[in-house]
């Protein structure tokens, strides 16, 4: 990997006066960030190892799942998320709409693990099959010309 350190990119934008975050919907999962101008670039080429040679540490993993466990439980006490899982509850057993739509402990890890794969392995393996550069869109925003912008986004990206 390019960037071996596990949080290579967060502090990359933290040094340099950025942020990111991520969510992900029914669809779709949105990964952003902004950084100064003169450290786009940089930033650009750490984000693009994300998807070229993860490294989907198992200390990561589990850090991950714990948060995506405390989202749920927040999630439940949601009257939204509430009615979108009693909608959920009215598609038919075969549609993708009536599975659970969101993660927790039980899903990330207690299930996996039942099956002896472990959460990373699982990951690993949805990365895999999932993660294709023809299901993506990238946008980028920066002072520099177009050119330049596509130039980068096209070196980095690229297999």
């Amino acid at each position: 990997a390019k960037f071996p350190q596990e949080n290579s990119f967060r502090s990359f934008l933290t040094e340099n006066g950025g942020s990111l975050n991520a969510f992900t919907e029914e669809q779709d999962t949105t990964y952003f960030f902004e950084v100064s101008p003169a450290s786009l670039e940089g930033a650009l080429l750490r984000f693009a190892s994300f998807f070229k040679a993860p490294l989907f540490t198992a200390s990561a993993t589990n850090r991950e799942i714990g948060a995506i466990e405390a989202e749920d439980a927040k999630n439940r006490q949601s009257d939204a998320f509430r009615l979108n899982q009693l909608s959920k509850s009215f598609a038919s057993p075969a549609h993708p709409q009536a599975k659970f739509g969101t993660g927790n402990f039980e899903t990330l890890s207690t299930t996996p693990g039942a099956d002896k794969v472990s959460a990373r392995e699982a990951l690993l393996g949805f990365f895999q099959q999932y993660y294709d550069a023809s299901l993506m869109a990238l946008t980028v925003v920066g002072r520099e010309p177009l050119a330049s912008l596509q130039a980068w986004s096209t070196a980095f990206l690229a297999a």
